[in-house]
């Protein structure tokens, strides 16, 4: 038996990209481990081992000055000896750029159009770490 303790770091790398534009809360996406996860000397997953997460939050950002935003969790991970060990981390968010003042001021005289700020993305291929909010016991699997 190996105890991933609360506080540990479960570094990833997205598969595909996130987007607050298309994705919404409870939409699941994989990722892959960036490094492998050693507890006492023991390789609990390789690195490249798959991982599940979800969407938690989506907003959209509203009119003018609304600022996108993404949040994401890690819901499962793939151990060595191909076991589907359900996991709880922190979240991770990702906010958008707030939208450029003059563009949202085109219309003279105090009118302003309303607009919207660029999403909140996470792009394929980043590089995220995520920290375990529950510690999780595993007990090796017999062959």
């Amino acid at each position: 038996m190996v105890t991933l303790n609360t506080g540990m770091l479960i570094p990833v790398c997205l598969v595909d990209g996130l987007s607050s534009e298309r994705n919404r809360p409870g939409d699941t996406f994989i990722a892959t481990l960036d490094r492998e996860l050693v507890v006492d000397g023991f390789v609990i997953a390789e690195r490249g081992s798959l991982v599940e997460g979800r969407v938690v939050a989506v907003d959209r950002g509203g009119n003018v000055r609304g600022m996108a935003a993404l949040a994401v969790e890690l819901t499962r991970l793939y151990t060595s000896d191909r076991q589907r060990v359900a996991i709880q981390t922190d979240s991770f968010e990702r906010r958008s750029e707030p939208p450029q003042r003059e563009d949202a001021e085109k219309v003279g005289a105090g009118d302003v159009l309303p607009t919207r700020g660029k999403p909140a993305t996470l792009p394929s291929e980043i590089r995220l770490n995520f920290r375990l909010r529950a510690a999780v016991t595993l007990t090796e699997k017999r062959g």
